[in-house]
């Protein structure tokens, strides 16, 4: 877009460019002092001004004399802000996926079409209620985030079976820095997240059911929850997939040890006869709940999805199919703060979303990465229960390391840019590994001393929680303290300086 200005004793016409490089941002571009008209032509493609503000000498806001021919452009002029940040502004990938959300609920072109539409449509909820602003794009995600915990908790007080554990388990979560992190930016992944625990949860219910004695229907119920959530976890991230790998590898398995027990019990044939009808039922009921409902939800999350080639539903969502898997397997982009998949359990490189500088000596910033006592705890957690699955046939123990391997091990085999927040999945096990570890470790000590080992293992979490805070809340805090205290390696670019 171009500006051009007149202006002077002369009345002198100047001519400059203006280079809108994000969306939903408030920007700056000096004009000469001396102007007395302002026009403004776009160059190129489609573009939208939400609000146009001019500021005086000492910075106060001024109206052109024909600002009521334009009420829209001037209508907000109160809200421009002293200084620009993640707080009036967007921020890392907000700027794809916010502003998605901004254009499903006005049915306008999708600028971001390398998603499924689910994650933007719940960013769109939020929009729609609030307003297109931060606490708008953001309120729906940090909402999921919050509905994490109650779920983790339940899911490990029926994996452990002890109140303490699982409180813990929910804790540690609760305090490790990508769940905070982000559970407040206005992206995706919160999402895929929230819905892969509510997958192996009601999966967990399902598999610890009395699978001959328990009433169909209540066996039935935590499976078809667990296909459904699944289609929503798919429709909002592909990487929804992998998960559905780990449940296929624990249902068939679960089913192949039925069948075997059923052929070596007592009165075998009344229970084989039973097990198999029993069977035949629910691989039925799975091809309905894991296959055409995923589908159906995969389809319809495209109802408010537009392009500029397809038209209908179908047609847009199978050409955006294809889109997709272009975008992801062409993908040659470089990231200073990218990372592969082995670095992520040691967070090597955090991924560093916001910078700002209010003073000289104030630094913020907004980095995404683990809780050190809750990451690095779970590596010993994580060979422990590959040590109770070849030792001691730990069915737990299995459940959890297959569930961490289906949302880890995939990355092995992606040549594409990836990022440390693409380990947020495996978190949910590796912190059910502590707990479950936790709840181990009670029978090895005194009764006690386990609740205040727990205690002090918490704490010590939300101590490094509130330590590393103005690093990923973006509050103001000195430069010469990250350096100092939050810096624990050369890779971790926390703040700016």
């Amino acid at each position: 877009m171009t500006y051009r200005v007149r202006g002077g004793e002369q009345s002198a016409e100047n001519a400059a460019g203006i280079q809108l490089k994000t969306v939903f941002y408030w920007d700056k571009q000096s004009l000469p002092e001396e102007c007395t008209s302002l026009s403004l032509t776009p160059q190129a493609g489609d573009y939208q001004m939400i609000e146009l503000v001019f500021l005086d000498r000492e910075g106060f806001p001024i109206l052109p004399e024909n600002a009521s021919e334009y009420p829209a452009l001037f209508d907000e002029q109160s809200l421009y802000p002293e200084t620009f940040s993640f707080r009036n502004s967007m921020y890392f990938d907000e700027i794809y996926h916010a502003r998605t959300a901004y254009e499903y609920l006005h049915q306008l072109r999708s600028y971001e079409n390398t998603h499924p539409p689910l994650g933007k449509i719940f960013i769109s909820l939020g929009i729609a209620l609030f307003g297109m602003n931060p606490f708008g794009w953001r309120i729906i995600g940090t909402l999921f985030g919050i509905a994490m915990l109650p779920v983790l908790y339940l899911f490990a007080k029926k994996l452990t079976g002890d109140t303490p554990a699982a409180a813990l388990t929910c804790w540690i979560f609760a305090f490790d820095f990508m769940h905070f992190v982000q559970t407040r930016i206005a992206t995706i992944d919160v999402y895929i997240v929230f819905f892969i625990l509510c997958e192996y949860y009601f999966l967990w219910l399902f598999l610890n059911a009395d699978y001959v004695t328990t009433p169909l229907s209540r066996l039935l119920l935590p499976l078809g929850l667990c296909g459904v959530t699944m289609g929503l976890g798919v429709a909002c991230k592909w990487t929804g997939v992998y998960a559905g790998i780990g449940m296929a590898i624990l249902f068939f398995g679960h089913l192949i040890l039925v069948i075997k027990k059923g052929r070596v019990a007592d009165h075998g044939a009344f229970l084989k006869s039973r097990i198999g009808e029993r069977t035949a039922k629910i691989i039925g009921f799975c091809m309905i709940f894991f296959v055409l409902i995923p589908m159906l939800i995969y389809l319809l999350s495209y109802i408010p999805f537009r392009d500029n080639v397809s038209s209908g539903l179908v047609p847009r969502a199978l050409k955006n199919q294809e889109t997709m898997f272009q975008y992801h397997s062409n993908l040659e982009a470089t990231h200073y703060f990218s990372s592969p998949f082995y670095e992520w359990p040691l967070i090597v490189r955090p991924i560093w979303y916001y910078s700002g500088q209010p003073s000289e000596t104030l630094r913020e910033g907004i980095s995404s990465f683990g809780n050190p006592l809750v990451w690095w705890v779970g590596l010993p957690a994580l060979l422990y229960m590959l040590y109770l699955v070849v030792r001691k046939k730990d069915r737990r123990a299995l459940f959890l390391t297959i569930g961490y391997a289906s949302q880890y091990l995939p990355w092995i085999f992606i040549t594409r840019l990836t990022f440390i927040y693409h380990y947020f999945p495996s978190v949910l096990f590796l912190v059910l590994m502590i707990g479950y570890a936790f709840r181990n470790l009670k029978e090895t000590l005194p009764k006690k001393a386990y609740v205040p080992i727990v205690i002090l293992y918490g704490a010590l979490t939300f101590g490094l929680f509130l330590l590393f805070y103005p690093v990923l809340a973006g509050q103001p805090v000195e430069l010469s303290f990250v350096l100092k205290y939050l810096r624990w390696f050369k890779t971790w670019i926390l703040v700016s300086g």
